[in-house]
């Protein structure tokens, strides 16, 4: 019998891989030992890829950095997404702290925060993190918005800066679930997010679905 010959995946495909690997091998080392104590060769030996196949993706610590950023937002964003299918859009919005939640209590969201706070004595870091966060957020604040208006409802004038509080206090509730290993009082807090939601969104009407119940 002939011998098959492997066909070579193409290049581009080769290289997204590789992508793929080291930002989730960079998401598990923040999330187990931080920003400071990961290294290029950690994540590298993590993603089991040479230093020189990673030097040829990510130069940097940096730019590996914010590729984790971005990758992170993506796979936030199709998260959010999926949500859309199971809940009406009033409820949606009833929901969103705890999908918020879901989101950055995860490893990835945790490994974000550590570049976040990192970004504090990494001026290149920092500045170019900036920029795209910057981005990140007129993404998200546009995509809520239209969330909203599928809910009937119209954004405050001071919608982004409500935005921004609610991201910050989840993010702070995470952290602080991660430092006292309890989630147990955030539950509670985010149902205070909730009623705020509900006092800055009037939405008091809509009743809760039942799981898996489509719009």
């Amino acid at each position: 019998m002939p011998t098959a010959v492997p066909v070579r995946r193409p290049q581009a495909q080769r290289s997204a891989d590789t992508q793929a690997k080291l930002i989730a091998a960079a998401i598990t080392c923040l999330h187990r030992v931080g920003y400071s104590a990961t290294t290029v060769t950690m994540v590298a030996d993590e993603a089991r890829v040479s230093r020189g196949a990673m030097s040829h993706q990510y130069p940097a610590k940096t730019d590996l950095m914010l590729a984790v950023v971005e990758a992170v937002f993506e796979a936030d964003a199709q998260y959010y997404r999926q949500t859309v299918d199971v809940r009406t859009p009033k409820q949606w919005v009833i929901d969103l702290p705890e999908m918020v939640w879901e989101a950055i209590s995860r490893p990835s969201g945790t490994a974000v925060m550590e570049i976040m706070l990192a970004s504090r004595s990494d001026n290149e870091l920092a500045d170019k993190l900036s920029v795209m966060q910057q981005n990140i957020d007129a993404r998200s604040h546009e995509w809520i918005v239209e969330r909203l208006v599928a809910a009937g409802l119209n954004d405050r004038p001071n919608g982004e800066a409500v935005h921004r509080l609610f991201v910050a206090a989840i993010r702070g509730l995470s952290m602080e679930a991660l430092f006292r290993r309890d989630r147990a009082d955030s539950k509670k807090s985010l149902a205070v997010l909730g009623e705020l939601i509900g006092l800055l969104y009037p939405i008091a009407e809509a009743k809760p679905l039942k799981k898996g119940k489509q719009r």
